[in-house]
């Protein structure tokens, strides 16, 4: 094995790192992404990089992003500091182009990656049931639990894993069932519950014939009320979201409640593009930006809209947006060339990962989030690809 060779292999370990520790650390996740960094330069790996985006459109789109992030740092009111801080947290989206080309032909990465992302959901997961059950007390890490969505994902992950390997189909099934659990009786998420009902017609549209999609459709159905009337989070949230919704002003901004903060939000978003639809206000100048409208009403203040595309486009503008929307209608595409290639388990797993992000972008930032702009990053490395080349 040559030096080269012992820093990819050393890169790839802290790949899995970083994959395993974004779920519970910020700080060790910085480390080892950046070790995996250091060892992607040291391998020469970043030589691939021209293949790389050649072969992957979807890399060449996140470094767009970026790059207009990058330029709307030097017209944003924001101060530096500030709009630094905001294009730091897009910088996942580079992780594409690098994780590929420190991955490139490596066998069985795809499976590597996600088993190391279930690892660190799984440490998650047996954390948030030892607090909910008592028999640990609440700590640090069981406090996520209340923005918790983009774990839904492994639901699908799990589920598909049981359909395609018979020999572990009950091993499979019974982690599905505790993540079930953990979705609707431990996690205090509107958004997650919303990607998992989406997700599971995804899921029967993906798997079974028209005949058991009807029969499946009708048996998530019972389930979904059943999870209403037994799980109490579930049937008082879902309560509360219709009063707010009900309650809703639309003509005052003075809304406090979260749904109402939100359309708030939304509204004021809109009437910023309006005055600048082009490139927007700059990295970073949302708050700065919603100013005006915080004096003359009583919204409240945010630093982002916590809607992904409407702070992109305050942020970058349209031509921002159409670069965001690419990152999702990319990958669909690629996911129909891969089931032309009879590569179905691939494809189905990418259109989830991308149906999963764009849900929780259009109700949250998700991309300025560590967990889910990781695991997006990630998991799309995981499926993107055409792998196997030759065959």
């Amino acid at each position: 094995m040559t030096l080269s060779d012992k820093f990819q292999k050393y890169g790839i370990y802290a790949l899995y790192l970083t994959c395993i520790s974004c779920f519970f650390s910020s700080a060790l996740t910085a480390i080892f992404s950046i070790l995996m960094l250091v060892c992607w330069l040291a391998s020469g790996r970043f030589k691939n990089i021209p293949l790389i985006i050649k072969e992957n459109s979807l890399a060449l789109i996140g470094i767009v992003f970026c790059a207009l992030l990058l330029i709307g740092i030097v017209y944003s009111p924001a101060p530096l500091e500030v709009s630094l801080d905001f294009f730091k947290k897009y910088r996942v989206l580079l992780y594409i182009p690098i994780v590929l080309s420190l991955t490139k032909g490596k066998p069985n990465m795809a499976r590597n990656i996600v088993n190391a992302l279930l690892f660190g959901y799984l440490l998650v997961l047996v954390n948030d049931s030892l607090v909910d059950f008592g028999l640990i007390s609440m700590n640090k890490l069981a406090f996520k639990r209340y923005g918790g969505g983009f774990l839904v994902i492994f639901a699908y992950l799990v589920m598909q894993r049981a359909i395609l390997e018979k020999n572990c189909r009950f091993l499979w099934g019974g982690f599905f069932l505790a993540i079930s659990y953990h979705i609707f009786f431990i996690l205090k998420t509107r958004t997650g519950w919303l990607i998992f009902i989406a997700l599971t017609v995804l899921f029967i549209f993906q798997y079974f014939s028209i005949k058991k999609q009807l029969i499946f459709y009708l048996v998530s159905l019972c389930l979904l009320i059943g999870v209403f009337y037994t799980s109490h989070s579930v049937r008082s949230s879902v309560i509360v979201t219709i009063q707010n919704l009900q309650n809703y002003d639309m003509e005052n901004y003075n809304s406090r409640t979260s749904v109402g903060l939100r359309l708030d939000w939304y509204k004021s978003s809109v009437q910023l593009i309006k005055e600048k639809p082009v490139f927007g206000y700059g990295t970073g100048a949302y708050e700065i930006a919603q100013k005006p409208i915080v004096e003359r009403t009583s919204i409240a203040p945010a630093t982002d809209p916590h809607n992904e595309f409407l702070l992109t486009t305050v942020q970058i503008g349209l031509v921002g947006l159409a670069v965001l929307l690419a990152l999702f209608i990319d990958p669909i595409l690629r996911s129909f060339k891969l089931i032309r290639r009879k590569e179905e388990a691939q494809a189905f797993a990418l259109q989830a990962t991308v149906l999963f992000l764009f849900i929780g972008c259009f109700l949250n930032s998700w991309l300025l989030s560590t967990i889910p702009s990781h695991m997006f990053a990630f998991l799309i490395v995981a499926f993107y690809p055409f792998r196997e080349l030759s065959r």
